[in-house]
């Protein structure tokens, strides 16, 4: 797959691969239980962070189906980091792929986040050349899925209670936009 160039930027923000420095910014927003309620783990000590931080540092590029790549989002001005957008290969189709994203509570609500997955998904068609990105979030999780609705993705399906997570059968929205949506929609 093809090596981005880095740091990738927008108006305001930079996206670069996590780094272990990382470390300490990303367990500021990780540990809160607000952010956490919506990830696959709860929120996250130091400790938890670090090896999170350790498994995907220094990956710069998608190498093989099924993995992640984990973008740290700076501020362009401060290089204050505030969050991530990841991009997974898809394991059972090399041609498709997810995206996913976790912010601080102090960049919501100001476009952050969409400013960056919309640099994501530029990579994943323009640069990676996929058909197809799929988003995937839990039902209660309504800033995720109005983020995902303004991209351009559209809802595809509700899985009722389909996964269980954190001692509880969670509901799940997946919505996916195509290569040629992305392209037309300027």
């Amino acid at each position: 797959m093809t090596q981005p160039h880095y740091p990738i930027r927008t108006q305001r923000l930079r996206l670069r691969p996590v780094v272990e420095a990382d470390t300490a910014a990303i367990n500021g927003y990780r540990s809160l239980p607000a952010v956490a309620r919506y990830l696959p783990h709860p929120p996250q000590s130091m400790q938890d962070t670090a090896l999170t931080v350790k498994s995907m540092a220094g990956q710069s590029a998608l190498t093989q189906p099924g993995q992640w790549l984990d973008l740290a989002v700076e501020h362009g001005e401060s290089g204050q980091l505030v969050g991530e957008v990841l991009l997974k290969w898809d394991a059972e189709n090399s041609q498709c792929g997810e995206i996913g994203f976790v912010f601080g509570p102090e960049v919501q609500g100001q476009g952050v986040a969409f400013e960056a997955s919309t640099a994501a998904l530029e990579l994943a068609f323009n640069d990676f050349g996929w058909h197809r990105v799929e988003g995937i979030c839990d039902a209660r999780n309504q800033k995720s899925a109005t983020l995902m609705g303004r991209l351009g993705m559209r809802a595809e399906a509700r899985f009722v209670e389909s996964d269980w997570s954190k001692g509880e059968w969670v509901s799940l929205l997946h919505y996916a936009v195509l290569r040629r949506e992305w392209l037309a929609r300027a």
